[in-house]
């Protein structure tokens, strides 16, 4: 079920503390700040990343998702904000060892590049190559979605790798 972020109530001189006032103002916020929605998964099989084309990175391990935003079985690549505002977002790619063209990573929300979230490196030697970028995006908490994208331009297909430099996507709620 989607959570709200709190918000005060407005209390009027005289108003006497209820049970019901302090749950609504005082604990219902200390409950939500201190378990605020983040995600963290990661890609566990090397996914083959067509040349000169952006393609989404499946997120097939969950580490931490308490609010439901990714499935391990439908739009693996996507997290999809449940609570609406201002999240941190860092994505990671990696790889394999192959000395021609270059590799970018970029975070995408909606499917959409979101400018200046985006890294790149050219190849100037055949060994593993790994990125890392961060982005502050705004979700509305139903539809928005966000995607961790890779293209590469080795002149063939080229695998992301699965070990230390695995494709992750890790999402903080910051502010609303």
């Amino acid at each position: 079920m989607p959570r709200t972020v709190p918000t005060a109530a407005t209390v009027s001189p005289g108003t006497y503390a209820t049970a019901a006032l302090w749950n609504a103002n005082v604990q219902y916020a200390s409950s939500f700040l201190t378990g605020p929605p983040v995600f963290s998964g990661y890609q566990t099989t090397a996914q083959s990343i067509p040349n000169g084309v952006f393609t989404s990175f499946t997120i097939d391990t969950e580490v931490l998702d308490p609010d439901g935003g990714h499935s391990t079985v439908t739009n693996t690549s996507r997290y999809t904000a449940t609570v609406p505002g201002v999240y941190l977002i860092i994505a990671t790619a990696g790889w394999a060892a192959n000395s021609t063209g270059y590799r970018r990573l970029r975070i995408t929300l909606n499917g959409a590049a979101i400018p200046g979230a985006a890294v790149g490196a050219d190849a100037t030697n055949a060994v593993l190559c790994g990125q890392s970028i961060a982005t502050l995006v705004v979700m509305n908490g139903s539809t928005d979605f966000i995607e961790a994208q890779g293209a590469q331009s080795s002149g063939g297909a080229l695998a992301a790798y699965n070990q230390d430099f695995a494709p992750s996507l890790r999402v903080f709620w910051i502010s609303r």
